[in-house]
């Protein structure tokens, strides 16, 4: 899921060429993925009454269902429909990974379990990005999707067999009727709704930073598609040494002071990009602190959100994924129209503003420490 939702973005150009559309409507295309996210609240208030079981089978088929359908794709408005359709199952099924770690592992230790979980996100951009580029050249944009809709077929079948094999009778203990009080729970708890400010702000300046680097290196350093899936594959290895390092450190070092720390690390590697965006080697060095910073401070924030309101897991897992949504979605709507009139400097400055504001906003965040 995480491939099909990550590797297509810094292709998302060629993508809409191929239908003949603009580089300034391709932005729509991760618009549409980052639009559905906006469904994801309602899984906690539908999963009382549905259960975690049938929403998983749910949210799996859609996805295996809409990369089978992207061959047959017509026109570039049929890929955005099924963009959108992608992006309500991943937003569906995410809110389930997180309440089911949530109601399975100590606050202790849950620093390491999200961050053994989020590798999926790593190794969905190291790994999907180099396929995703090979694919292109050698065949078409769609055929990656028919290779990630049969491996989440399988993914679907093993989730099933050793994960959620059936559903807690305690997580339905009224099936009859939609959990609304989860919602009022989230919304009237100040530091839930700080944490889904922050989410708003973090996940609106790194969705700035991955939509603007592959068109710039495609521009100054003129890369083919398999060169920049290369490239982007930096950018993995940087994720996959998050994902390693909130094991390691997040529960020893604390959750707020990694949150804070990281948070500080990614503005500065924002700025830092700008100085070093001369040369293709020192560029990537500094987008590798960029996406290392911000997915260590992504995922020690998880395992905060996951406690703050341990009454309505799911719910505020849901609000955190609509939330994060939400800033991709104005960051993909601006970011490539914003590039082409200020260039690198301005896209990069206006998201090193937003993380230092973000610290700021989590700063009086205290949940379990």
């Amino acid at each position: 899921m995480d491939a099909a939702f990550r590797a297509p973005l810094p292709f998302l150009t060629l993508i809409a060429a191929s239908y003949g559309a603009t580089t300034e409507q391709a932005g729509w295309l991760a618009v549409a993925l980052s639009l559905a996210g906006l469904v994801a609240p309602i899984v906690g208030i539908v999963e009382g009454k549905f259960g975690r079981r049938s929403m998983t089978i749910t949210s799996a088929g859609l996805f295996i269902l809409s990369c089978f359908l992207m061959p047959f794709a017509p026109t570039f408005v049929a890929v955005l429909v099924l963009y959108v359709t992608l992006g309500v199952a991943k937003s569906l099924f995410t809110p389930q990974v997180q309440a089911f770690v949530g109601d399975n592992v100590p606050y202790e230790k849950r620093g390491t379990a999200f961050g053994f979980i989020e590798l999926s996100w790593a190794l969905g951009w190291i790994v999907g990005v180099p396929l995703f580029g090979f694919l292109i050249e050698r065949a078409s944009w769609w055929s990656s999707f028919l290779l990630f809709g049969a491996i989440g077929l399988l993914g679907l079948v093993l989730v099933l067999r050793f994960a959620i094999k059936r559903d807690d009778p305690a997580l339905r203990a009224d099936a009859s009727l939609l959990d609304l009080d989860s919602v009022r729970r989230v919304l009237r708890d100040g530091p839930a709704v700080r944490l889904l400010f922050f989410g708003v702000l973090i996940a609106f300046t790194a969705q700035l930073a991955t939509l603007v680097y592959a068109p710039y290196l495609v521009r100054e350093f003129t890369l083919s598609p398999a060169q920049l899936g290369l490239a982007s594959v930096v950018l993995g290895v940087a994720d996959v040494v998050a994902e390693l390092a909130t094991v390691v450190l997040v529960d020893r070092f604390g959750k707020w002071r990694s949150v804070v720390i990281s948070c500080i690390g990614f503005a500065l590697s924002l700025f830092g990009v700008i100085a070093l965006s001369q040369s293709l080697v020192p560029m990537l060095a500094g987008l590798f602190f960029v996406f290392l910073t911000f997915e260590f401070a992504l995922v020690a924030s998880l395992a905060v959100v996951n406690e703050v309101v341990p009454q309505a897991r799911a719910t505020m897992s849901g609000f955190v994924v609509a939330t994060h949504s939400f800033g991709r979605i104005v960051a993909s709507a601006i970011a490539l129209p914003l590039f082409a009139l200020g260039g690198l400097p301005v896209v990069m400055v206006l998201a090193g503003l937003l993380t230092a504001l973000a610290v700021v906003v989590y700063w009086p965040v205290r949940v379990g420490e």
